[in-house]
C-alpha cells in the first residue's frame, strides 16, 4: 500500500535511514478484528503478520478482482514538492497525506505496537477511492520506529 524512503529529505521526520513498507490486502483490512500489521526492513523487505477476521473466520471471499490488484501495483502516488500545514490532512476528506494529523472518519484509534506496547506514530492516510474505483473509506497507517512495525486500519461511515 505504501513504500517510503526515509532517506528522502522530505521524510526526515520519520527518523528512518532506509525504506518503510506497509502492505495489506485492500479488501481484507476492512474486515479484521483489529489493524493489519507488518514488520519492515530498511532494505525494503516486509514480513506480514497473521490477522483475524472480525467474525472469527479463517477465510472470506475476496471481492477485489485480479486486474484490480494489478492496477493497485501500478498506482504510484508521488510526494508533493512543497510542504503543507500540519493539519492539512485533518481538514479534508478526500486527500492522501503523509505526516501531520489524520482526518479520522470515526474516532481516532492510535494503535499500540504489538511488540513493545508503545503508542505507534501516525504516518499516513490513504483514501480508498483514490486507489481504485468504487472503494470506500480511509486506510490509516501508523508505525513504531523502534520495532519497525507498521499498523494499517480501515475506517468508513
Amino acid at each position: 500500500m505504501l513504500v517510503l524512503d526515509g532517506r528522502d529529505n522530505r521524510l526526515k521526520f520519520l527518523g528512518l535511514d532506509g525504506i518503510l513498507t506497509a502492505t495489506c490486502c485492500p479488501h481484507c483490512v476492512g474486515f479484521l478484528q483489529g489493524p493489519a500489521f507488518n514488520r519492515f526492513t530498511l532494505n525494503g523487505g516486509v514480513e506480514v503478520f497473521p490477522s483475524k477476521l472480525y467474525d472469527g473466520g479463517e477465510k472470506m471471499q475476496c471481492y477485489v478482482r485480479p486486474e484490480d490488484y494489478e492496477a493497485l501495483t501500478k498506482n504510484s502516488f508521488v510526494l508533493g514538492k512543497t510542504t503543507v500545514p500540519l493539519f492539512y490532512g485533518s481538514a479534508c476528506e478526500d486527500i492522501n497525506t503523509v505526516g501531520g494529523f489524520a482526518n479520522w472518519v470515526q474516532d481516532w484509534e492510535y494503535t499500540a505496537c504489538p511488540h513493545c506496547g508503545k503508542a505507534m506514530k501516525y504516518l499516513a492516510q490513504i483514501q480508498w477511492n483514490t486507489v481504485y474505483d468504487g472503494a470506500e473509506g480511509t486506510l490509516y497507517i501508523e508505525f513504531c520506529p523502534d520495532c519497525y512495525i507498521v499498523s494499517m486500519q480501515h475506517q468508513q461511515t
